[in-house]
């Protein structure tokens, strides 16, 4: 047999691993689900040693299912930002703090208030928010001397995954960028350290390099808790969502992909990031090519649909999310482009970009006593697809070439050729959806030597394109004119409702 590369992703709440053959085709794959606690306070930790032992688990679990003398090299891909630490002998010094803890919401208020954040904005183009480094930090620091004093080394999930499968410390371009990396010099930044009191912590930040470069050699222990090969070599761990984009051949300014999830995520690569106070959304260097990756993420996806036919169980309900979309689709088929001047803002859990307004409340515009539920459905499925295209707006206007579309939402065919239209651009969707643990491992094999990553990344996927109809482009402009519109009233009455109360959250 050929070499075989492993990708493995480790996620918030599962660990995967899977087995390739150069080409793409998956030899074996394993699972293991983690364990996050999460508290009232804000709280959401995992226990770094749990997370180890998991990463062991699905290694080992791919022993009986492939050749594992045939194993060539090992990529990573995990979940980012948060705060994990060790001390000086590499042992954690408290459970790690998550991507999602709330803990220092506060702090970050009054920051942002005193205009402390705008450093980071014109660094590293991102918008801070409170399950960062940097500003966990500043949390650990206020409330818990000994672990603050015996922390020595700071890092992401990816870089202990790393350091426990090599003993080697390292840490790549996209998971340094938040928030504390200067892009314009690829260096962290003081004026970022200093903007947010965290100078202490410039000694304990590991230097970033490429993720398709070796950090070392899996270790004797770690060989015999998984059954592969002694020194196999390891890649410099990544984002998970930087994985993603090697996996599905990204590398030039201009490349768009989005994925339709329960929210919704559009990615822009991009070679020419404005510095601005503040930014929307948040902005990672790519893995390895001199480029970054913009990230917008509005609140509602799918959420947005899955929230419409739960008002209509009986008619709207299913089985499964395909019987579900089955029966949307046949009833908004012959609603035309623009739902007859219904608009829905999608805004049901807030909104976190082309905006952030976390108290904006959704609603419908254009109801008449005539209005059909047909009508009301195109119209949220229309509104989802609205927030996409506000997104790229923001960002200078229309994707110039084809979109990759990803997530639940792209199993969805009227919803994907809703969004070509909308976007007046090719989407172009594919069967596969490993795109992670396979970047994770092309990364893996370009460490170990076999080439470009992307370029290795390169696979024989069916693809399905949905090309926009130029003659539904003017409806589709008018109506996303009025989306604007009403967007911008929606955010000004807000602010003269004041604070929505509990029960209309």
């Amino acid at each position: 047999m050929s070499a075989l590369w492993i990708g493995l992703d480790v996620g918030t709440t599962t660990v995967k691993a899977a087995a390739y053959a150069p080409g793409g085709v998956c030899i074996a794959e394993s699972a293991v689900a983690g364990e996050v606690k999460q508290g009232s306070g804000g709280e959401s930790e995992q226990d770094m040693a749990s997370v180890r032992a998991c990463v062991m688990h699905a290694l080992a679990g791919l022993g009986g299912k492939m050749d594992v003398a045939s194993v060539a090299s090992l990529g990573i891909a995990a979940q980012g930002d948060g705060f994990w630490a060790v001390d000086a002998d590499g042992a954690p010094v408290a459970p790690a703090m998550l991507w999602n803890d709330t803990r220092a919401a506060a702090d970050l208020g009054a920051l942002a208030d005193g205009g402390a954040t705008a450093a980071i904005g014109r660094g590293c183009h991102t918008a801070l928010w409170a399950g960062t480094s940097g500003m966990l930090w500043r949390w650990l620091r206020a409330r818990d001397d000994d672990a603050a004093g015996r922390t020595a080394r700071v890092m992401t999930c990816a870089d202990w995954v790393g350091h426990s499968l090599t003993g080697e410390w390292a840490t790549d371009w996209s998971n340094a960028s938040i928030p504390f990396l200067d892009f314009a010099t690829r260096s962290y930044g003081e004026a970022q350290l200093e903007a947010l009191d965290c100078r202490d912590l410039a000694d304990k930040l590991i230097p970033p390099r490429s993720a398709a470069t070796r950090l070392g050699g899996l270790t004797a222990d770690v060989a015999k808790a998984t059954g592969l090969p002694e020194g196999i070599p390891v890649s410099v761990g990544t984002l998970d969502l930087s994985a993603m984009i090697v996996g599905m051949c990204m590398d030039r300014p201009g490349q768009t992909m989005m994925i339709m999830g329960t929210t919704a995520v559009v990615n822009v690569l991009s070679d020419s990031l404005v510095p601005e106070d503040e930014p929307v959304g948040a902005a990672v260097l790519h893995p390895t090519a001199e480029i970054a990756i913009k990230v917008l993420a509005p609140t509602s996806g799918a959420s947005a649909i899955d929230w419409f036919t739960r008002l209509h169980p009986r008619t709207l309900g299913g089985q499964g999310a395909g019987e579900v979309a089955e029966r949307l689709n046949a009833l908004v088929a012959d609603v035309p482009p623009g739902a007859n001047g219904v608009t829905f803002l999608p805004y049901l859990s807030g909104e976190r970009a082309p905006f952030v307004a976390s108290d904006i409340r959704a609603g419908f515009h254009g109801l008449a006593a005539a209005t059909s539920r047909a009508e009301m459905g195109r119209a949220v499925m229309e509104g989802a697809a609205f927030s996409l295209r506000h997104c790229f707006v923001s960002q200078g206007g229309l994707p110039p070439e084809p979109v990759q579309l990803s997530g639940g939402g792209s199993r969805n065919a009227i919803w994907c050729q809703i969004i070509a239209d909308i976007m007046q651009q090719a989407v172009v969707v594919s069967d596969a959806s490993d795109q992670g643990l396979w970047g994770a491992a092309c990364l893996g094999a370009g460490a170990a030597g076999f080439g470009d990553p992307v370029m290795l990344a390169r696979r024989a996927e069916d693809h399905v394109t949905y090309r926009p109809d130029p003659t539904n482009g003017p409806l589709y402009d008018r109506a996303f004119a009025r989306y604007q519109v009403l967007s911008d009233a929606a955010r000004a009455v807000r602010a003269k409702l004041g604070a929505p109360e509990e029960h209309d959250g």
